[in-house]
């Protein structure tokens, strides 16, 4: 069962610590359980008692990195190296921060540092391997990362043999693959070889976990499946894949969720209770593993693998007869151990299967019940700083999904708009944010452009203050190779019309689909120069934009709060229980 605040208040908070080592025991607890907020503060109380014991610093960085407070864990990781420079671990810490601070090549010295330490850290070795910069300083910066990517990987395997004698320590391996996805390239090859290092060293430390499992054979009994996610909460996850576990028909499934993000916030709390068996683990790969299997699941199904550290390794692993993939992180996961991929045919292009080592699964429209977001009352420009008098181009992506190829098409928009803002909204550190305003400002000096203020990035805001600047915009400007998702769904649900060039891949091609069901698609550019054009003609004609909003609010009912892609994973569940495929 989940855990109730009350209760893990209780389990948590042993009566008044008073010396370091007590305080960070508790710290450690309170990590365990997902109270991140209350261990950040165990953890300074350790540090204020003993500021001289580098790994009280450590600890304490690590827990303000798993809340994503990076800015304040480098200073405090720098300070753990700093004071004991001989832990190899402090420096893998280091370098996940510095990854999020854009510093990668500072990120990959210091795991070189923690390798010198102790040459069999395959969790530094791997680290090392996984870096990439969220935000590239161009197209040349991001091929040249990609090769060393590609040549890092491969020096990992020809230390395969090294690994394999010491294979346990792949399940301390806790960075996710997360950037590569982004390079808006085909990974297929790159996530299978990654996969199959993991699958190779899990293998040899846990083989019982990678054993085939035998369908049951009374196919009369409810199916059982399983939903296995930090995830199932409130973030986009959550929203996209809700209503997965609140529909499907309870006379034929058997539902599971499974929760490894600590302590439920409201939404995973309602999920859970939408559950039949809510089970929350929180630990080690390992023990997640174990319980998934314990289960006795018919299918598995993991909706974003990529997002979370250790989703790459429970994928390599064999929990359930059945295991798929969704695409809340839209990529094939390079396993050999999921056997399907559930995605939007909608979204996909012609040749998707090739894109992909598991077996692609199809279902329509936007694949999920997804809820009709609520319209926001518009706002005034003045709250958020922007001017009255402009036209505001938004693009509301996170920095790290704007590949550099976009860049062209924002410095048009500026070089042939006098009155254009650009509208963007700040990364997770100050490092992406940096990186991303210095790449901008170099394509404009280069196009001759001079600044004008025309650049505005917001910080990040609640979804509420984030849908009220899509109220104020003019036009969404969707990035290309990984294009919006949820952030697409807010803006028609506010009427803002999205100019879209899909790209070769689901990731890619996301807004376009939803254009096409509500039946915008001349917001659907065929190259460049057509993109440009439409988002000057929808920012500067404002009979025509107010006609494009009327009409995608009108085409909203046949986009969200839809039953048929329920419908059809009822069908493909059922299909491929029974092994049909």
């Amino acid at each position: 069962m989940l855990p109730t605040d009350s209760v893990v208040a209780a389990e948590a908070q042993p009566p008044a610590p008073t010396t370091a080592e007590e305080w960070v025991l508790l710290g450690q607890r309170q990590s365990e359980l997902g109270q991140g907020e209350q261990a950040i503060s165990s953890f300074r109380r350790a540090v204020e008692l003993e500021p001289a014991v580098g790994l009280h610093w450590g600890r304490l960085g690590k827990a303000l990195a798993a809340k994503r407070r990076y800015d304040a864990a480098e200073p405090v990781l720098q300070r753990a190296c700093a004071l004991d420079p001989n832990q190899s671990v402090l420096h893998v810490a280091l370098a996940e921060v510095l990854v999020q601070e854009n510093k990668a090549d500072a990120a990959i010295e210091a795991c070189q540092r923690a390798l010198a330490l102790d040459p069999d850290n395959i969790a530094a070795a791997v680290t090392e391997v996984l870096i990439l910069p969220p935000v590239y300083g161009g197209t040349a910066d991001l091929e040249m990362w990609r090769n060393r990517f590609a040549e890092a990987l491969g020096r990992l395997h020809a230390r395969k043999s090294h690994w394999l004698a010491r294979p346990h320590g792949v399940l301390r391996v806790d960075m996710a693959n997360f950037y590569l996805a982004y390079q808006g390239e085909d990974d297929r090859a790159l996530q299978s070889s990654y996969s199959d290092f993991l699958a190779t060293l899990l293998g040899a430390a846990v083989p019982e976990l990678q054993a085939p499992i035998k369908p049951r054979s009374d196919r009369s009994a409810k199916i059982r499946v399983g939903f296995l996610s930090s995830n199932l909460r409130a973030s986009t996850i959550g929203d996209y894949f809700g209503s997965w576990l609140t529909d499907l028909p309870r006379d034929r499934f058997q539902l599971c969720t499974l929760f490894t993000g600590g302590i439920p916030d409201p939404q995973a709390k309602a999920l859970a209770q939408a559950s039949d068996e809510p089970v929350s683990v929180v630990g080690p790969a390992e023990e997640v593993a174990r319980t998934a299997k314990s289960l006795a699941l018919d299918i598995l199904v993991f909706p974003d693998v990529g997002m979370t550290n250790n989703s790459s390794l429970l994928v390599n692993l064999r929990l359930a007869p059945v295991q798929c993939a969704a695409w809340g992180h839209p990529v094939t996961t390079g396993s050999r151990f999921i056997d399907y991929f559930l995605s939007c045919g909608d979204m996909e292009p012609a040749d998707a299967a090739t894109h992909y080592r598991e077996e692609l699964v199809l279902l329509p429209g936007l694949g999920t019940r997804y809820p009709r977001p609520p319209r926001v009352e518009q706002a005034e420009r003045d709250r958020f700083g922007l001017p009255r008098d402009k036209r505001i181009y938004l693009c509301p992506q996170l920095l790290h999904k704007i590949h550099p190829d976009t860049d062209a098409l924002f410095l048009e928009v500026l070089a042939r708009d006098a009155d254009a803002v650009l509208v963007f909204f700040a990364g997770m550190t100050s490092g992406q944010r940096q990186a991303f305003v210095d790449r901008l400002a170099a394509g404009m000096k280069l196009r001759g452009l001079p600044p004008r203020q025309q650049i505005k990035v917001l910080p990040l805001l609640s979804q509420r203050d984030f849908r009220q600047v899509m109220s104020v915009s003019d036009v969404m400007l969707d990035t290309l190779h990984w294009s919006g998702g949820s952030s697409s769904l807010d803006a028609l649900a506010s009427g803002l019309p999205i100019v879209t060039l899909p790209g070769r891949f689901m990731r890619g091609r996301q807004s376009a689909a939803m254009l096409r069901i509500l039946g915008v698609e001349e917001l659907i550019a065929r190259d460049a120069e057509e993109y440009v054009e439409i988002a000057l003609r929808v920012a500067r004609d404002r009979v025509y934009r107010e006609a494009l909003s009327s009409r995608i609010r009108d085409g909203l009912p046949r986009l969200v709060d839809r039953s048929e892609p329920i419908e059809a994973l009822v069908n493909a569940l059922e299909r491929i229980a029974g092994g049909e495929g």
